[in-house]
């Protein structure tokens, strides 16, 4: 078979490329789950699952509320600067003629 630079044939290669993949894909995040590095479903919720009770003061309406009168509207002066109008342009012609 033909080898390329590396010294390994296309075939072994391909070999290479899919060990390393599942290796990557597969291997490395089972491991990691199964010795702790990675808590797998944890944040998933069971149907006996409830948020815990809040016990804090409750949040005033105040702060629900938009703050959009808040905001200044700026003030719009008539411009007084002279703008030329655009050039005269042909009309477009029927592309079918």
């Amino acid at each position: 078979m033909i080898k390329n630079r590396s010294g390994l044939t296309i075939l072994e290669a391909l070999v290479v490329m899919t060990v390393s993949i599942v290796l990557l894909w597969i291997v490395i995040p089972v491991s990691m789950v199964r010795l702790g590095w990675k808590e797998a479903g944890a944040m998933v919720v069971t149907e006996g699952d409830k948020a815990p009770e809040y016990q804090g003061e409750p949040l005033s309406l105040d702060v629900l509320k938009p703050r959009v009168d808040d905001l200044q509207k700026p003030r719009v002066l008539p411009d007084s600067q002279f703008v030329p109008r655009a050039p005269n342009t042909p009309p477009k012609k029927n592309p079918l003629e």
